[in-house]
């Protein structure tokens, strides 16, 4: 957390979202949906694997990587970030159980620093950080978003809050 608490200050020392009555650094939060193979969430299930597939119990132990986007997807319409969405069934998309048997489905919680966001609803496949004064690129509905998503390019943008398992 100290690296990300860091990231945060010096967004809200640049941007003054405090005195625009907003978090610091304009902190929000935003789910996230990955790879799961492992049994975690089942049948109370609390231990976290070791399986180097996992994405979901990396992003626990050690938070988010930016160098493994794409891996699943294989692409990134805003380049190569960290997707989150304020749309929980966007997130559920991206979700998925791989090598188990599993009626639950599991989603993370964020904390991550938006800063200045800069708006697109257009691809911008070739981007590995926000535009030149942005912090974060805030991809909105309309254009070919159905649902928006906020992308940051630098771990110490996002942490891992909470962990929902449910039954889609």
């Amino acid at each position: 957390m100290e690296k990300y608490e860091k990231y945060k200050a010096g967004v809200e020392t640049r941007g003054h979202f405090k005195s625009a009555v907003r978090s610091a650094g304009n902190e929000n939060r935003r789910w996230h949906g990955t790879r799961r193979t492992c049994a975690i969430g089942d049948n109370a299930q609390a231990q976290l694997c070791t399986a180097p597939g996992c994405s979901l119990c990396s992003i626990i132990k050690t938070s988010f990587d930016v160098t493994l986007t794409g891996k699943r997807t294989g692409w990134g319409r805003f380049g190569s970030g960290i997707y989150t969405s304020s749309t929980s069934s966007k997130s559920n998309d991206y979700s998925a159980n791989t090598g188990i048997t599993s009626s639950l489905k599991a989603v993370l919680l964020n904390k991550v620093v938006v800063g200045k966001g800069c708006k697109e609803t257009n691809n911008k496949t070739s981007l590995t950080a926000p535009p030149p004064g942005f912090d974060s690129v805030l991809g909105e509905t309309g254009g070919v978003l159905n649902y928006d998503e906020l992308i940051v390019y630098t771990n110490d943008a996002i942490r891992p809050s909470y962990l929902v398992m449910y039954e889609p």
